[in-house]
C-alpha cells in the first residue's frame, strides 16, 4: 500500500491531536493532588480548583481569595512558604496564568500560595490597592502561620512583572490597609522574581507620584536574599534596570543574584511551555536550597 506525504501528515497530526486529547484527559481526571508529584504541568484553571481556597480579605470591591498548594508529603512540620503574585501591570491578570509557577515549588516540598487582588479592569482600582492587597495577604500568612502549617520565619513572596512589584513592595514601608495589626510584618525572608516592575521603565508616572513604592529608589541594608530573572531584550522592564537593581542590593551587602535570559523579551520565563522556564526555575530552587528554604532532597529538579 503506497502512502503519500500528505497522508502521512494528516497521521502524524491525528497521533498529534489523540495525544492532546488523552493528555486532557488525564488532567480532568485529577480530583486530588495527594499523589501528583509534578502538579506545575497541570492548567491553571484545574490546580485553582483543587487549590485550598481561603478568603484572607474583604473590600468595598470584592472579595479576596489566596490559594493554597501543599506538597506531596505530609508533615507535622512546619514548612516554608512561598507567596506569589500574578502580573498584569496592575490593570489585569488572574491566579491561573500564575499558579504553575506557584506549583513548582510546592513540587519541591514547601508549600505554595497563589494570591488574587484588585485590578483595575475588574475593581477600578489603583496600583495603591495592589500593594494593600500584596501586604494583607503576607500579613494574613503570617497570622495564620499555625494553622497552614507555615514557619513564619520562612516566607518567601514570588511574582512576575507587576506582580513581581507586589512582592517587592512587601518591604517597603506605608501603604498597608486600615485597622490592620502593624506589629505582624509583611517583610518576607526571601524573594523571587521574574522581570519584576523595579521602579525603572515601565509605571514611570506611578513611580514619579509614589516613589516611596519604587524599589529600585528603595533599597536598604538587610533585605533578604533574592533572586531575579530578567530577558536582555525585556521592552517592559528592561534588562538594564534589573542589572543596577541587583548591583545596588549587593553593594549594600544584601544578597541579589540575576539570571540572565539571553534574547528573551518580557515574561523570560513563563509560561511553562517557555524553553526559559525548566533552567530558571531550576536556578531558583538551588537557590532556595542554598538559602535553607527548600530542602535539598525534596528537590525535582536534581
Amino acid at each position: 500500500m503506497k502512502i503519500t506525504f500528505n497522508k502521512l501528515i494528516l497521521l502524524a497530526l491525528c497521533v498529534l491531536l489523540m495525544q492532546k486529547i488523552e493528555a486532557q484527559t488525564a488532567t480532568d481526571s485529577i480530583t486530588t493532588l495527594a499523589n501528583i508529584k509534578e502538579s506545575y504541568k497541570i492548567d491553571g484553571k484545574k490546580l485553582v480548583a483543587l487549590s485550598e481556597k481561603i478568603l484572607y480579605k474583604k473590600t468595598a470591591q470584592v472579595d479576596l481569595y489566596m490559594y493554597l498548594l501543599r506538597p506531596m508529603k505530609a508533615t507535622k512540620k512546619r514548612l516554608p512558604a512561598i507567596i506569589y503574585f500574578y502580573g498584569g501591570g496592575w490593570v489585569g491578570g488572574a491566579v491561573e496564568y500564575q499558579i504553575p509557577t506557584s506549583a513548582w515549588f510546592r513540587d519541591q516540598g514547601i508549600i505554595a500560595i497563589t494570591v488574587d487582588y484588585r485590578v483595575k479592569s475588574r475593581q477600578g482600582t489603583s496600583p495603591l490597592a495592589c500593594i494593600e492587597d500584596a501586604k494583607s495577604a503576607v500579613r494574613y500568612v503570617r497570622t495564620h502561620a499555625k494553622e497552614f502549617g507555615v514557619n513564619p520565619n520562612k516566607i518567601i513572596v514570588g511574582g512576575g512583572s507587576a506582580g513581581g512589584h507586589l512582592a517587592l513592595s512587601t518591604m517597603l514601608e506605608g501603604g498597608d490597609a486600615p485597622n490592620e495589626n502593624l506589629k505582624i510584618s509583611t517583610k518576607p525572608n526571601a524573594m523571587v522574581l521574574h522581570n519584576p516592575v523595579l521602579g525603572v521603565d515601565f509605571g514611570a508616572k506611578f513611580f514619579a507620584e509614589h516613589p516611596e513604592f519604587s524599589p529600585i529608589l528603595n533599597i536598604t541594608k538587610k533585605w533578604p536574599p533574592t533572586i531575579i530573572s530578567n530577558g536582555t531584550d525585556d521592552k517592559t522592564t528592561g534588562y538594564a534596570g534589573a542589572v543596577e537593581f541587583t548591583q545596588k542590593m549587593n553593594e549594600l551587602g544584601n544578597t541579589c543574584e540575576l539570571i540572565t535570559v539571553k534574547g528573551a523579551d518580557h515574561s523570560c520565563d513563563w509560561p511553562i511551555t517557555n524553553p526559559n522556564f525548566l533552567p530558571t526555575l531550576t536556578r531558583m530552587t538551588q537557590f532556595l536550597v542554598e538559602h535553607k528554604f527548600i530542602d535539598k532532597r525534596n528537590v525535582l529538579c536534581k
